[in-house]
């Protein structure tokens, strides 16, 4: 029974056969542009370099270029300048080295898999490529030759890429061959598990990214994105040292774990739209945001989690952050945590610390407030083995209770209900008081010398007084006139039509009023 590498070989060099055979009849003299039997979206096969060199005439590739030989170890692509299309390679076990002097431009994509003993790429006029470059285990690729390198000052060498980058497993320890332009939107990036990569600068990179990871490559990977302004989310592992002075905005998560940085720095970050973790970098003595306010975007993501960054004994530098759409956790060896714009949580706050410097009161104080924390609370310190907290709390001052501001609140409001109600009762209680004065003062009037009854009369003074002679019935269209006592129960004449009321008959009609309105 024939092994799968045969049949593949077998598959490969009938595939290249039928690439020469449709070739053979070009003259190179008039052949520029190629195109493949089955047009743009069709391939052109390349299993041996008698194949290769059947496309020498052709300038301008239309289709995809394909090489899948484990028969040769090295593939030149002469007199191609421009693959309208993708130029891939996969499982050659075989192949060593591709290289393409005069190539400057893929329209799509550049893929590289699973090619275990490939060593060299040279492309050395290699200007753009327009799609993605995606390269998988590739161990022992180290080196990469992209690029005009007698460009103009100014001028980066390299390829521009301006679709995804994704390079993995392989054995490179360096990404200078790679340039951005602004017509980069690459929806990934991810450089992974390169064990001998140990720069990873990617310059021109300024926005785009949907996810952005760089995680297990060199142990000590300087990884430098002096451009990026905003990106979707970032995920920074095993880097010994991190550069996004411009970024500004990330709309998803933010990862740094795992890392041998001593310092994590974000000086101009405002927003984080997810998760912001920093966890297991044992090196890390600085955590430095200044400028962020807020994590999470309002959809249920925006936890801020610092856990087991055994150098970190300070979180000092968060100064902004007032925001957060998740849980605060924070855990280590902290002898002072100050957040002191952090004004809501919508979610859990938990700061536990094995370093017995840790003060809890300001924060023992903003967990008083309501609208601090939606759900739980807890900050103390506690020695390795250990239950009892160890942590500098709030405490109550001796001078008296303190209380909550919503306690404050009700108590103020309980104040001035029971101040109205005891000055209506006083103005109610006055009024009574008025009223029973008006009465004594109407029962007190001496009406004896009116002579209202058994035929008694009024009382003069002496004869010729003046006052009209008092009559019991009236003469007929007269108006009597009116009496008044005084203090010795003598009569005074009033004349008719200028009668003043009494002050006590007023104070009785205000009286009066009073009662009616209570």
């Amino acid at each position: 029974m024939e092994s799968a590498d045969i049949r593949r070989w077998r598959c490969c060099a009938g595939s290249g056969t039928l690439a020469v055979a449709f070739l053979a009849g070009l003259s190179s003299s008039t052949a520029v542009n190629c195109t493949s039997p089955n047009g743009q979206d069709g391939s052109f096969f390349i299993a041996s370099q008698e194949a290769a060199d059947a496309l020498n005439s052709c300038k301008n590739i239309i289709g995809n270029v394909v090489i899948q030989s484990n028969a040769v170890a090295q593939i030149t692509l002469n007199g191609i300048e421009i693959i309208e299309g993708n130029l891939s390679t996969l499982s050659c076990d075989g192949l060593q080295k591709i290289s393409g002097p005069v190539l400057a431009q893929i329209t799509n994509n550049f893929t590289l898999s699973s090619l275990p003993h490939l060593t060299s790429l040279e492309f050395p006029l290699l200007d753009n490529v327009n799609g993605g470059i995606y390269w998988d285990s590739l161990p022992g690729l180290t080196d990469v030759s992209f690029g005009n390198l007698t460009l103009s000052p100014g001028d980066l060498p390299g390829t521009n890429v301006d679709g995804d980058i994704s390079i993995s497993n392989t054995a490179l320890s360096s990404l200078a061959f790679l340039n951005f332009t602004h017509y980069s939107n690459p929806a990934l990036i991810w450089i992974k598990g390169n064990q001998q990569l140990n720069n990873i600068n990617l310059t021109g990179l300024s926005w785009g990214s949907n996810s952005l990871a760089i995680v297990n490559n060199g142990p000590s990977a300087q990884i430098l994105l002096p451009n990026l302004r905003s990106a979707g989310d970032i995920t920074i592992g095993n880097a010994g040292r991190v550069d996004i002075p411009s970024l500004s905005e990330i709309s998803t998560n933010v990862i740094i774990s795992n890392n041998s940085i001593d310092v994590f720095t974000a000086p101009n970050l405002a927003a984080i739209g997810g998760n912001f973790i920093v966890s297991n970098n044992y090196l890390l003595e600085k955590l430095d945001l200044p400028l962020l306010t807020t994590i999470g975007d309002g959809t249920g993501n925006g936890n801020f989690v610092v856990v087991n960054n055994s150098a970190l004994d300070t979180i000092t530098h968060l100064n902004q952050l007032w925001h957060t759409q998740g849980n605060v956790t924070l855990s280590g060896n902290f002898s002072n945590v100050t957040l002191p714009s952090l004004r809501t949580i919508l979610g859990n706050f938990h700061l536990n610390s094995s370093n017995p410097a840790l003060d809890c009161t300001a924060f023992d104080k903003l967990a008083d407030q309501t609208s601090w924390t939606s759900f739980s609370y807890s900050c103390g310190a506690y020695l390795p083995g250990e239950t009892k907290d160890m942590a500098k709390h709030y405490q109550v001052p001796d001078g008296g209770l303190e209380l909550s501001k919503p306690a404050k609140t009700i108590i103020i409001i309980v104040s001035v209900v029971a101040g109205l109600l005891l000055c209506g009762l006083l103005m109610r209680w006055f009024g009574r008081k008025r009223s029973r004065q008006v009465a004594v003062v109407e029962e007190a009037v001496d009406l004896r010398s009116v002579g209202s009854g058994g035929g008694g009369g009024v009382t003069r003074y002496e004869e010729g007084d003046g006052l009209p002679e008092y009559r019991r019935v009236g003469k007929p269209g007269e108006v009597p006139p009116e009496y008044v006592g005084n203090e010795n129960g003598r009569a005074l004449h009033v004349a008719p039509g200028n009668v003043n009321m009494r002050t006590s008959s007023a104070g009785w009609v205000r009286a009066n009023r009073w009662r009616r309105f209570w």
